[in-house]
């Protein structure tokens, strides 16, 4: 069994040929050069955002766990055209005197199989072994399956990063285990965090019933409802983070007061959740576990909108490589649209396809110079102008659309 000796939090991470990262050296810290608490990857598609949160966990993992995990079904690690991986994690223990730890790990690759390569942990104190908490979720976490009963292993504990058909353990279960052991106050706090996380209002109950079952009730969900009639934002999310409870408990990473002292990890963390609920999941996770390390990935530039700049790593393509953008702009003015259409972060269209198509047409007639324009152009830009300004945006805010025909129109005399 992993024994879980420390609370140990990450300072910086080195990836060399694993995946897309021919090299990858990200610094963890805050500006007061502490090891920052949250940190929110994005970047397009196959921009190996999920093999980045693997590759923490097989780092933090011991030999047994690591080599199991390197076994499962989801590609190589090691970059094509290399025989070896490396994983380097810097970080310190929480509450502990003591200097850095470094845990190292090589991934070497002979013909199709992989297998781990030495396995270092050290500090200039000499060799740790030491055995954070990990818990990690995948994009499949869905399911909800029977009580493994075994004691903490990570390779259990981050299954759904590397099986998606894995299941998560019985909430439940959890919950009767919660309120065994915290005690009255502590778990009633426990539950009112609970709720808070999941945009729940502190009317709403979520009350274990004697002849067995969850159920939810008061005005948000508009009844009595059983966790499995529940929508499936609000009961996904709650039954993954009572998996991450459950594995605290076995571990015994919970401390006096009931937080989970740790390293959590989740792969596309909006998923299933409405805008709304986007916007407001990770500082609330945040508040439900202020004693761990949280990493996650998101498409959802609501969730991202959260984050500081120095917490937000952008990851993007650089031919055949994946590298970290080294400035990332300050956006915390931005609203989402912006988010989402700034290149160096989501770099998306913010318009149908329809609208992208006139307005680009309207660009490029109007770049043509007035006095050489043709008879034809000039008439395809009025009935561009009059399309474009037919095009309906909040009453609130004028539109992007909006504001270039103004600009066009003023510029062209049109």
């Amino acid at each position: 069994m992993n024994r879980v000796t420390t609370r140990f939090e990450i300072t910086r991470i080195e990836l060399r040929n694993l995946r897309g990262f021919e090299q990858l050296n990200l610094d963890l810290r805050n500006t007061k050069a502490q090891p920052r608490k949250r940190t929110i990857i994005i970047g397009k598609n196959g921009t190996c955002k999920s093999s980045l949160l693997r590759a923490i966990v097989i780092g933090m993992a011991d030999l047994t766990d690591a080599s199991r995990l390197i076994s499962e079904a989801i590609g190589g690690f090691v970059a094509e055209g290399a025989d070896l991986g490396t994983i380097v994690l810097e970080g310190c223990p929480v509450g502990f005197k003591g200097l850095p730890i470094l845990t190292s790990k090589g991934i070497g690759r002979s013909g199709d199989k992989e297998h781990i390569i030495g396995d270092i942990k050290r500090s200039d104190e000499g060799e740790n072994n030491f055995y954070p908490f990990v818990c990690g979720y995948g994009a499949g976490r869905y399911g909800i399956g029977p009580d493994p009963g075994r004691s903490y292993r990570i390779a259990d504990s981050v299954a759904t990063l590397f099986r998606y058909q894995e299941t998560l353990i019985d909430p439940e279960l959890t919950l009767r285990r919660l309120e065994s052991l915290l005690g009255t106050d502590i778990y009633s706090r426990t539950i009112r965090g609970l709720k808070r996380a999941l945009g729940l209002s502190q009317e709403d109950s979520i009350e274990l019933r004697p002849s067995g079952g969850i159920v939810l009730s008061g005005p948000t969900v508009r009844g009595h409802v059983p966790l499995e009639g529940w929508a499936d934002g609000y009961r996904l999310t709650f039954s993954w983070i009572l998996d991450l409870y459950a594995w605290a408990l076995r571990a015994g990473s919970l401390d006096e007061e009931g937080h989970i002292e740790g390293i959590l990890l989740v792969d596309e963390i909006e998923q299933h959740l409405h805008p709304s609920m986007q916007a407001e999941i990770l500082p609330r996770l945040s508040e439900l576990l202020p004693k761990m390390q949280i990493f996650v990935t998101t498409h959802s530039p609501l969730v991202a909108l959260d984050a500081r700049p120095e917490e937000l790593v952008v990851l993007r393509r650089d031919g055949d490589h994946v590298v970290a953008e080294e400035h990332v702009p300050d956006f915390s003015s931005y609203s989402a649209e912006d988010m989402l259409s700034d290149p160096r972060l989501f770099d998306t269209e913010v318009y149908g396809s329809e609208a992208q198509d006139k307005i680009s047409e309207y660009k490029d007639l109007s770049a043509i110079p007035q006095e050489v324009r043709s008879p034809e152009q000039r008439e395809k830009l009025r009935s561009l102008a009059v399309s474009i300004s037919s095009f309906e945006g909040p009453a609130e805010r004028e539109n992007e659309t909006s504001r270039l025909l103004k600009e066009l129109t003023a510029k062209y005399g049109l």
